[in-house]
Parts: structure tokens; sequence; C-alpha cells
């Protein structure tokens, strides 16, 4: 066995250990899902609860909305679903109108932003006119934001509890099913 191939299995193996070290668990009953430090509680599939001791409140944030208003993001109402997009991602396309259906469905329950992360403020603007949206959209041109939340792809969906805390976490796209458990599930709203 040659060095590089021992190496690409040993990779492979602690690659394989962490995995096997993940317990995934679903959430049930009329209790909150809970999730201890270091473990991963999946609420709907895909849908991850951010674990008891990695649950931290909103970082300062303030910008403007795509409408010119002032935002400052500790200040929005809570429950929040915050969603990291950017119009050159095609899930991103695909997800707007199902957030749009949702924030119109829940309106007065849960407060709903989309920043757009990392974009070109004239395609982000043509991609929310293009798919309807009228929740409040905000820009992070240089990521500020999103660094200090963890965006690591697009979409992210980050769902933030009444008290401002950041319950649960979702990279890649939503389709209204999930969207809805996750709600329910993180933000005990039913949709």
């Amino acid at each position: 066995m040659t060095r590089r191939s021992a190496a690409i299995l040993a990779g492979v193996a602690a690659v394989a250990a962490v995995v096997a070290g993940v317990a995934l668990a679903g959430g049930g009953g009329d209790q909150a899902p809970q999730a201890s430090p270091g473990q991963v509680q999946e609420v709907a599939p895909n849908v991850v609860l951010v674990p008891e001791g990695e649950r931290v409140p909103l970082p300062a944030f303030t910008g403007e909305t795509f409408d010119g208003a002032s935002l400052d993001l500790a200040a929005l109402p809570k429950p929040l679903v915050l969603n990291f997009w950017a119009s050159w991602c095609t899930p991103c396309r695909k997800e707007m109108p199902v957030l749009q259906a949702l924030s119109q469905q829940l309106r007065g329950r849960v407060d709903f932003l989309g920043v757009d992360y990392l974009d070109q403020a004239g395609a982000a603007r043509r991609l929310a006119a293009e798919t309807g949206v009228t929740y409040r959209l905000a820009a992070d041109p240089r990521g500020r934001a999103g660094a200090e939340l963890g965006i690591t792809g697009l979409p992210t969906t980050l769902f933030i509890d009444a008290g401002g805390v950041l319950v649960g976490r979702r990279v890649g796209e939503l389709d209204a099913r999930r969207l809805r458990e996750a709600i329910g599930g993180y933000l005990r709203v039913e949709p």
C-alpha cells in the first residue's frame, strides 16, 4: 500500500467515525425538541435542531432593507425565519415562492427576513420581483452577518425562537412540507 493510499484510507475512516458518532433522532409529542451538545437532532427530514449548548442570540446586524427602511436584526419581531439566498443560486430561486406563501399564511405569528448574501444588488432585486416576494429583504454584500451566523452554503434558513435565540438551521432548499414541519418543530407555531 502506498503512502497516498494509506492517507486516503485513514481520512475515509476518520470521516466514517465522525458520521457514526452523530445520532439522528426525530422530535415528537408536545415537548419542544431538545438536542444535547455535540448531538444532532432532526426536526424534519434534513432540518437540524441546533444543540442546546450551541444556541446563540442573534448578532448585532444593522443595515437597510430593499425598500430603504433601516434594519436592526436584533429588533425584528420573533419568532423569525431568516433565509440567506442569492440571485445566482438555483435552489434559492425555487425556494423563494415557498417562503413567500408561508410568510403570508403566518403573517403576525412568524416574521420572515430574506438576506441577499454576497450578491449584486440589481440581480437580487430582479429575482425578488420575479418571484413575487413581499416579505422583508435586506442585503449582506460583504458577508458580515452570514459569517457571524456560520453561513456555509445557500440557501440557508435559520429559525429564531421568540426569545431571539437561533434554534434551528437548514442548509439547502426547503419545500413547503419541510418548511411547515420546521416552523412547527422549531418555533412551535402551527402553520
